[in-house]
């Protein structure tokens, strides 16, 4: 009976999908597959060839490959936040992982916002906007945002302690690998909510540290050269696993004759880690508000709906995820809640753009260094600093905000490095700054940033060390 109706959803689908939402007689399942960690060259189809993911290289060919998909965060907890809210960093306040006051207190000139470390319950998730529309959904994997996924919408929730893998990624009694065990519970959610329509959110804790592989993967990988910086067995094989991990959601859904009316989705909560692996040509890594540390592999597939060997330019947002369910759903955007992204929908169907003129970022703390990568950041003591980002066109400013507050801001604009300009289309490695030579472009883009700013009503690092900002 739901292969029929499957059928006969995809009929209609096909003929009447031109205005740009889903009106098929039956609503799509969403499974939407996020790895912790994965920088943006760390897979076969971003050009990886110390790294073996031949499934998730399938499936990113019988899709569309999306080359400038970004992460609303260069660490995890504030990504997740926008991805489940889809709301921009300033409207619920999780900036970071845990303190936002990192590194020693004489290296920092300003004094950080406070960070908030959960979504307010005042937040309407995507799985409680999905709600209404009939859809049972599942948290499977790392959460990370404080409460539970079962008090903001989610019917299934299930982190690392429920499996019984406390830290790291190895039951220690069992043996059993956690990659695996997430999988094994989201194939279990697809088969018992086959019947109805489902969104599963499937958020791995790989390829997060520690770097923690089964034996027999690793031990292929050492035997094997390394590319460049790729050569890291034990991190390889961690990305192996999770390949395997995209294998077997697809089988199933193939197997339950669901693939056709599935759209699957696959996508990184910020860059690599730069220990263990780098994003070359982009610069930096996790942490970083280069290229390196937000721009993410991305792919979508859906058989029959989603054009195969397509490829897609356009800058895309993980805040975009949210509306974009909404559509593909039918579901009502929650009223008198504001959403920050655009529905991406029409990019999957084969348009060139969406309505959209710029998308930012705001990290007003600090994220210390690590080893690795630190001749990219601006210094060697942070991974970044307070800083503010906007993205428009084929053009990236970033403000630095000590420079901006400290340094006399734009009075002071040519010589107190507090504004750094790119042109992404022929220099995606932001190498040259360009602040004082494409004076009017710095100039407009500076503007729509501030104006954002004031807009969103961005909380701002303090000159003063009384203490924190309250948000």
């Amino acid at each position: 009976m739901r292969r029929f109706l499957n059928s006969l959803g995809f009929l209609l689908t096909l003929t009447l999908l031109f205005p740009l939402s889903i009106q098929a007689a039956e609503k799509p399942n969403i499974v939407f597959i996020l790895i912790d960690d994965m920088g943006w060259t760390d897979v076969g189809f971003m050009g990886a060839e110390y790294y073996e993911t031949p499934n998730i290289d399938r499936l990113a060919k019988g899709g569309m490959i999306f080359t400038q998909a970004y992460a609303n965060a260069a660490n995890c907890a504030p990504t997740r936040a926008c991805l489940l809210s889809g709301q921009y960093t300033p409207r619920h306040g999780v900036f970071t992982v845990g303190n936002s006051d990192r590194g020693k207190s004489e290296d920092r000139r300003l004094i950080p916002v406070k960070n908030i470390t959960e979504i307010s319950l005042n937040k309407i998730t995507i799985a409680e906007a999905l709600k209404p529309a009939g859809y049972v959904s599942a948290a499977i994997g790392k959460w990370h945002v404080g409460n539970t996924p079962q008090k903001q919408g989610f019917k299934v929730g299930m982190e690392r302690v429920d499996v019984g893998i406390k830290n790291g990624h190895f039951n220690k009694k069992s043996g059993e690998y956690l990659t695996d065990r997430l999988t094994d519970e989201a194939v279990n959610f697809i088969k018992e909510n086959r019947e109805k329509p489902f969104f599963l959110y499937l958020a791995h804790h790989a390829v997060h540290t520690p770097i923690q592989a089964k034996e027999e993967i690793t031990k292929k990988f050492t035997k094997k050269e390394g590319v460049g910086c790729h050569s890291q067995a034990e991190y390889a094989a961690m990305i192996a696993s999770v390949d395997e991990s995209v294998a077997k959601i697809n089988h199933t859904l193939d197997e339950l004759e669901l693939s056709e009316n599935t759209i699957l989705i696959f996508f990184s909560d910020n860059g690599g880690h730069g220990t263990y692996t780098c994003q070359k040509p982009l610069r930096g890594g996790k942490g970083m508000y280069y290229e390196g540390g937000i721009r993410e592999p991305m792919f979508a597939y859906w058989p029959k709906i989603i054009k195969a060997g397509t490829t897609c330019n356009e800058p895309i947002i993980s805040s975009d995820f949210y509306p974009t369910f909404l559509d593909l759903a039918g579901a009502e955007k929650p009223e008198n809640y504001i959403l920050d992204g655009e529905c991406i929908f029409p990019l999957l169907k084969g348009k060139n753009a969406i309505k959209r003129e710029a998308i930012f970022w705001h990290f007003p703390g600090y994220l210390e260094a690590y080893k690795g990568l630190t001749d990219e950041s601006r210094d060697p003591i942070f991974r970044t600093r307070p800083v503010s980002v906007i993205r428009k066109g084929d053009w990236k400013l970033l403000m630095f905000h000590e420079e901006w507050m400290l340094d006399g801001g734009r009075e002071k604009i040519t010589s107190n490095n507090s504004v750094e300009l790119y042109n992404l289309q022929t220099d995606v490695g932001e190498s040259n700054n360009l602040c004082n030579i494409e004076v009017k472009k710095r100039n407009e883009l500076l503007d729509d940033l501030l104006k954002w700013q004031k807009e969103i009503a961005a909380p701002i690092p303090t000159i003063t060390n009384s203490e924190y900002i309250k948000n």
